[in-house]
């Protein structure tokens, strides 16, 4: 029976019994059957997130290795997060400059945060445990802050996985921490598709709170020439100067070599993050002074992807409209019928499959 491998999993047990023991449980970990047997056994879960500490760095791997392996299967997500110690000896581990686990504690981290009410119980443990969102994206933000080659790049995902909620969210938009400024340069970040991919995603969600908009668009944040900078290639040789100089400086006169962001993904969220910003009259006016137009009709000219190009098209509809046109301040005050919802929808995915 599973339940009997939790005995041999105590520290009074000698090493290479423990061994054996949690070689089995990590086997059990790769099969379905043995992911529900071992969602089932409190005793097993909380003798793993013990071991994460284990002195032994074999034990303490094989024990993160069948953490990630649980936490990616919904059901043993569930259990989990009933245990009390699971998060705050997961944020020690990553924390901890030294260790050369962080990387797997990021991992189980991001399996824990997929989904939205699990989000919540993370985040409430957190709290629970002292542990700022801001501490997180520090460790994510400081380049070499691991000193055995740890990386932390799935702290990406976790925060973009926990922005999703407006308590998160808010704690990220809070001016007075600058805590949304330190994740901007990243939008480019070359070393880690996961981490950038992580941090466009936090900055996507945060565009979602029209109340934030103002504070977003001015020059404390300039959030704008962030995400629109990875979406711009070389500056075309038939654009007037004129046209160009009205362009954030960032955007302006770009080498050949400057590429766009080669991931749809992280595209489609950049798209999604101005179109967030074009909900508010003030996003729209200070896109249109930005000359936002410009470079996304030029992103049109090469983009291949067609739900890229259509988002793009959504934004370029709603700039070149002037206010006058739109007549409102914001787009979210509309409440647009369920029948107009399902044919706007019918509309779109008709242009994805053609």
């Amino acid at each position: 029976m599973v339940e009997e491998l939790s005995q041999f999993l105590t520290p009074n047990n000698r090493l290479d019994v423990r061994a054996v023991a949690l070689a089995e449980i990590l086997g059990l970990t790769g099969t379905p059957e043995g992911l529900l047997a071992l969602s089932k056994v409190k005793s097993i879960q909380n003798s793993l997130v013990s071991l994460i500490s284990d002195s032994s760095e074999v034990i303490a791997t094989d024990a993160c290795l069948a953490l990630i392996n649980l936490s990616s299967d919904p059901a043993c997500v569930l259990s989990l997060l009933e245990l009390p110690d699971l998060i705050s000896t997961l944020c020690k581990v990553i924390a901890d400059k030294e260790s050369k686990l962080a990387d797997k504690g990021t991992q189980v981290l991001s399996n824990l945060t997929r989904d939205l009410a699990c989000c919540g119980k993370v985040h409430s443990q957190l709290q629970k445990a002292g542990i700022g969102v801001d501490s997180l994206i520090n460790m994510l933000c400081q380049e070499g802050y691991n000193a055995a080659g740890q990386d932390l790049r799935f702290l990406g995902p976790v925060m973009s996985n926990l922005s999703q909620l407006a308590e998160v969210r808010n704690e990220i938009l809070e001016p007075k921490k600058c805590v949304l400024q330190r994740l901007l340069p990243f939008t480019e970040y070359s070393k880690s598709i996961v981490k950038r991919g992580g941090v466009v995603g936090t900055i996507r969600n945060c565009c979602f709170d029209t109340e934030h908009h103002d504070w977003l668009l001015g020059p404390q944040v300039d959030i704008v020439p962030r995400l629109l900078l990875p979406l711009a290639g070389p500056t075309p040789e038939d654009l007037q100067d004129e046209e160009i100089e009205k362009l954030p400086v960032d955007l302006q006169y770009l080498d050949e070599d400057k590429t766009i962001e080669p991931d749809v993904d992280i595209k489609t969220m950049l798209l999604e993050g101005l179109t967030q910003l074009c909900a508010t009259k003030a996003g729209r006016v200070a896109m249109r002074e930005m000359n936002v137009y410009v470079v996304l009709r030029q992103f049109h000219k090469v983009e291949k992807d067609r739900a890229c190009l259509l988002a793009a098209e959504n934004i370029i509809d709603i700039l070149i409209k002037t206010e006058d046109e739109i007549n409102l301040d914001n787009y979210k005050d509309v409440e647009v019928p369920d029948d107009v919802v399902d044919k706007l929808k019918k509309m779109d995915e008709c242009y994805l499959n053609d």
